[in-house]
């Protein structure tokens, strides 16, 4: 299993980030909406507060940005930390750090995860359960057909894991163009970001969890009932 830091949203909305030297959850006190670990830093996580608002603090550190414009629902981070969000009106939306502000797109999406490689792309579900890739920047685009999504995650090598409307999760196999579906229940999951084999997840009962599919390797993160979790950098 790899170092990155873990963290999660309670079921009671207060969230909370694993302290691996001590094998325990640290809880803050704040309530939030949506979480995504701060990729390059084990000490800092973007996440929106219940009024849709977006924020980033470094938790050792005391530390704050806020990026101001939009009510969000959910929000992603990819290459070169960019943000990117769906707003509570399901429109999406990136962050332009040059101009302070977000660039708001016309289409509706259902989820996102942002191309951890690149800061122009992003994956998404569409509100019909239908998996996508797009870069805004050159007008590509790629589809991963086969299931219906309510959710997605992106990990290392790309690769890409989704939660089926049906609450069965999946991994995309690449080289056959198609989803490798599994047969347990998962209630939100996110990609392991140093490895395609692994996953991070939440049970339907808020247990939370890493499965290397491919090693039948598990790790447990006793100690709370999370709705959500997200992982970050290292530290």
């Amino acid at each position: 299993m790899n170092t990155n830091r873990v963290w999660a949203i309670q079921a009671g909305g207060v969230w909370a980030r694993w302290a691996p030297e001590f094998s325990r959850w640290d809880v803050f006190s704040e309530i939030r909406k949506f979480i995504f670990a701060d990729p390059k830093s084990g000490q800092a996580c973007y996440y929106v507060d219940p009024d849709g608002s977006v924020h980033w603090r470094n938790v050792d550190r005391n530390e704050n940005m806020s990026f101001a414009g939009i009510s969000a629902d959910i929000i992603s981070v990819g290459g070169s930390n960019r943000l990117w969000a769906i707003q509570e009106n399901g429109i999406w939306a990136r962050y332009a750090p040059v101009f302070e502000r977000w660039d708001v797109f016309s289409e509706q999406r259902k989820f996102i995860f942002a191309d951890p490689t690149t800061e122009q792309a992003c994956y998404y579900v569409d509100p019909d359960g239908s998996v996508h890739w797009r870069n805004v920047d050159k007008n590509e685009n790629q589809s991963f057909p086969g299931i219906k999504a309510r959710e997605i995650s992106v990990g290392g090598d790309n690769r890409l894991w989704a939660i089926q409307e049906n609450g069965i999760w999946a991994r995309w196999a690449p080289e056959l163009a198609r989803w490798d579906i599994y047969s347990e229940l998962r209630q939100f999951i996110f990609a392991a970001p140093d490895t395609g084999q692994a996953c991070y997840f939440v049970d339907p009962n808020g247990s939370v969890h890493w499965r290397n599919v491919d090693l039948n390797e598990n790790y447990d993160f006793v100690g709370l009932k999370a709705t959500q979790c997200s992982v970050g950098g290292h530290g």
